[in-house]
């Protein structure tokens, strides 16, 4: 007897029982928020919810101000449905990020769209106490901002350097980030009585990439977030995987060269070692004092910090250094993405972080590399994209953390 072919599997399946009505909720919300603006008949037939129920639940939802009529549909013939959408201005978000350098906090709504940030320079590496403060401070900016709306904020995100305790929201201690201590954000943070959620900054990059970006409709994928730091958000089944002990995505610690230089974490070779910005911009500074490059050289003469940015810049005017450095930069990434997808083999591989500045100079390497070493390079062509928010990646992959337990009906907010 000839074995049935598998079939992939509806996500947007809806339950006709009274005693579900938050779950038929948030499917609606979710799928207004990934696929729409829909009509309530298209919702029917996507969720297999009967007419009735969509009326009741759009009903509801348009009573509490979460969703929203927009028009007719363009259809040509006969009566035009309605098109629903989802109201980001119905809550608000409290983003946090962390990066070595500082931090930045912005109020979002539901888009996410930031709508208000604020940015420091203190860090959590350089002085954690002053960093904290100043945080609290910036905290307090925030919710003046948002003061006629501070009942419509759903809650906290964070992201962080990995690795970070996401029950918790405790940053571990991390040689390159907290000195020596891990550090529990919610004593900072708690007296404003909101909830608080952390992920990683990779993880939530790539939660971002579910909600906003090319991954609405993927179930398995890889976000390769390639900045001054190295790591990944792995998407399994629609879920953020993180192992046993949430710490998965390490990436950027995993040896490429057992003879290589010894990494802070105590590993030999890692591959953050070779394709991080900073390593990069490091390169950039040798090359600049010891062999002369002028436009590195004059970056340094006039005491002017050189950045991955600007190595980007040169190379945009034909500096043969900044490309060769970007190209080389590009080849490092591609034995990572080789990496990723024969461990995961994921349905799409997004690189984002602050390397997706330079994606015309490096996209080039990459592929050639994967088609070099890829272990399956004769059967698949993998999907590999760019994510397009830039350095506000991680800010908004925080924002998307809260929005990510509010659709998913944990807030108590529908």
């Amino acid at each position: 007897m000839e074995k049935e072919s598998a079939m992939p599997k509806n996500t947007w399946v809806g339950d006709n029982l009274t005693d579900v009505k938050i779950k038929n909720r948030s499917l609606v919300l979710q799928l207004l928020k990934k696929r729409g603006p829909l009509s309530r008949i298209e919702l029917a037939r996507i969720t297999g919810l009967t007419q009735p129920t969509i009326t009741n639940i759009i009903n509801d939802l348009l009573a509490s101000n979460l969703v929203r009529e927009i028009g007719p549909s363009e259809t040509r013939t006969g009566r035009k449905p309605i098109l629903l959408s989802v109201n980001d201005q119905a809550f608000y978000i409290i983003a946090i990020t962390f990066t070595r350098q500082g931090f930045s906090i912005a109020l979002t709504d539901l888009g996410p769209n930031i709508l208000f940030r604020r940015d420091s320079r203190y860090s959590l590496l350089e002085d954690t106490d002053t960093a904290l403060l100043e945080l609290q401070k910036e905290f307090i900016h925030v919710l003046e901002y948002a003061t006629q709306s501070l009942s419509l904020i759903l809650g906290i995100g964070v992201s962080a350097p990995g690795p970070v305790d996401t029950e918790t929201c405790t940053i571990l201690a991390h040689s390159t980030f907290l000195l020596h201590r891990s550090l529990d954000l919610r004593k900072y943070l708690r007296e404003y009585d909101l909830p608080i959620f952390m992920m990683s900054n990779a993880d939530a990059a790539c939660l971002h990439e579910t909600w906003c970006g090319s991954a609405k409709e993927v179930q398995n994928m890889v976000y390769f977030m390639v900045g001054e730091d190295v790591g990944a958000g792995v998407l399994i089944d629609g879920k953020i995987y993180q192992g046993k002990h949430r710490k998965a995505g390490e990436v950027g610690h995993t040896s490429i060269n057992i003879f290589g230089p010894r990494c802070v974490c105590g590993n030999y070779g890692c591959l953050e070692l070779y394709c991080s910005t900073q390593k990069i911009v490091e390169k950039a500074r040798e090359i600049g004092w010891f062999g002369g490059e002028p436009y590195f050289r004059s970056f340094l003469e006039r005491g002017e910090q050189l950045t991955f940015r600007h190595i980007v810049e040169g190379a945009q005017k034909d500096n043969e250094a900044c490309v060769q450095l970007l190209t080389q930069l590009g080849r490092y990434i591609g034995v990572g993405v080789v990496n990723l997808i024969n461990l995961y083999d994921p349905e799409l591989v997004v690189i984002g972080g602050e390397a997706s500045l330079a994606r015309e100079f490096i996209d080039r390497p990459i592929r050639q590399v994967l088609e070099e070493r890829l272990l399956y390079r004769e059967y698949i062509t993998p999907q590999l994209l760019y994510s397009r928010w830039g350095e506000d990646v991680t800010l908004l992959g925080a924002a998307s953390l809260v929005l990510d337990h509010f659709m998913a009906g944990e807030l108590g907010r529908f």
